[in-house]
């Protein structure tokens, strides 16, 4: 009995411990996030030739969105910024440079799935999409990709599965 009396302070505690985790990135410099939003662009490429399974496409998209992130500024980063940057840049670049390396198609989608969930937290962190931006899921995959579309072309299965997906979550305008 004592238990049940407890459980919702301590999801009310949980949830409190979560939001303090929530790092406040404070005000973020327009030119970053204009940067960034940049590198939103270039992984729409990406996304599109991986849904046109175009291997040799998404190798010139992967190596667009590299050079995007290098002129992402993180001297105009706060300390939280960058270290958010960091955590996630690092992996990007991984998941862009075996994109743009690499010539088979289903390798590419493996690292667009990991790369897809680090540009998201990126994204989102920084507030950095100009228009509205579809958080996209594919069930089949158990993957994610970000949209600039509502409509949903799957890159992970292109034309065998074109339509495969639903719409998570809609990242407003910022």
């Amino acid at each position: 009995m004592k238990i049940k009396k407890l459980t919702p302070l301590i999801a009310l505690t949980f949830c409190l411990a979560l939001t303090s985790i929530a790092q406040d990135l404070g005000k973020i410099d327009p030119i970053v996030q204009k940067q960034i939003g940049a590198s939103l662009t270039s992984y729409y490429a990406l996304k599109d030739a991986l849904v046109d399974s175009d291997a040799d496409k998404a190798n010139l998209a992967a190596e667009e969105l590299l050079k995007s992130f290098d002129a992402i500024d993180a001297s105009k980063m706060n300390a939280a910024q960058r270290s958010q940057w960091e955590k996630h840049g690092n992996s990007l670049r991984i998941d862009a440079r075996h994109i743009s390396e690499n010539e088979d198609i289903a390798h590419q989608r493996d690292h667009f799935k990991k790369l897809s969930d680090n540009m998201h937290a990126i994204v989102v962190a920084f507030k950095a999409n100009n228009a509205e931006t579809y958080w996209q899921y594919c069930p089949m995959k158990k993957a994610s990709w970000l949209s600039n579309s509502k409509d949903i072309r799957n890159p992970y299965y292109g034309s065998r599965m074109l339509t495969c997906g639903s719409v998570k979550a809609t990242l407003k305008k910022n």
